[in-house]
């Protein structure tokens, strides 16, 4: 037993397998996962980059990303030259 991911559309209380080769034959036990495109939903107003911006002030980001990133060079140098 193998599990299989195949592409389908449901239409009119039908799948229609985008290659229908793919197609279960018999009778097979399928699971199936869709995206709900509801109309009721509605999206926010609110720009992300504007809600985000000056979230992490006074933290140091900065200098904490160049610290982990000179961390990760010296240990890349280190991995690959075990005798410097």
């Amino acid at each position: 037993m193998k599990l299989q991911t195949v592409h389908a559309i449901f239409r009119d209380g039908t799948l229609i397998f985008a290659d229908p080769r793919l197609a279960p034959n018999g009778i097979k036990e399928v699971v199936l996962t869709y995206l709900d495109e509801s109309p009721t939903e509605t999206k926010a107003e609110v720009d992300p980059i504007k809600a985000l911006r000056e979230r992490g002030k006074g933290e140091r980001l900065t200098e904490k990303l160049l610290e982990s990133r000179r961390e990760d060079q010296e240990h890349e140098f280190f991995s690959r030259n075990p005798n410097p």
